[in-house]
């Protein structure tokens, strides 16, 4: 939700305060409506003077939008003039590996490319599974499948 940057209210028109004329209501009916109708107007130009700022700002966003789209129509253009002038037959096309191919060419667990971590617990998890293998040899226990 966009943040308000200008509000608007209206005014009331022709409540008075105990200030104006040290109390002494409006002598006619004439004089009231100068009022309303003169706080009416200022009203209105202050409306005036937010719609053009509203306007004015909504041109500048346009006009920025317009430049960005021809911008971008431009490079457009030239890619297109780019690809057209390319022939197809002279250009060499890469072919791609298959998934199974990229996979299979790939050596991700390698002992060149493991971490010195990772190697001593794959060495001290051998030293284990070897010395189970050699008890379970010594006991002459029966080879579970």
């Amino acid at each position: 939700m966009p943040f308000a940057k200008r509000i608007v209210e209206p005014q009331f028109l022709c409540r008075r305060t105990e200030s104006d004329d040290e109390g002494v209501p409006f002598q006619d009916l004439c004089a009231i409506s100068n009022v309303a109708l003169s706080r009416t107007l200022r009203q209105l130009s202050d409306l005036a003077k937010h719609a053009c700022s509203l306007f004015q700002e909504l041109e500048h966003e346009l006009v920025s939008t317009n430049r960005r789209v021809w911008a971008l129509r431009d490079k457009i253009s030239r890619i297109q003039e780019t690809t057209d002038a390319l022939d197809p037959k002279q250009e060499a096309v890469r072919e791609y590996p298959t998934l199974s191919e990229f996979l299979l060419g790939q050596k991700n667990v390698h002992l060149l490319n493991r971490p010195c971590p990772v190697g001593s617990s794959l060495r001290a998890a051998s030293a284990v599974l070897q010395g189970l293998m050699e008890e379970k040899a010594l006991c002459n226990l029966p080879s579970e499948k």
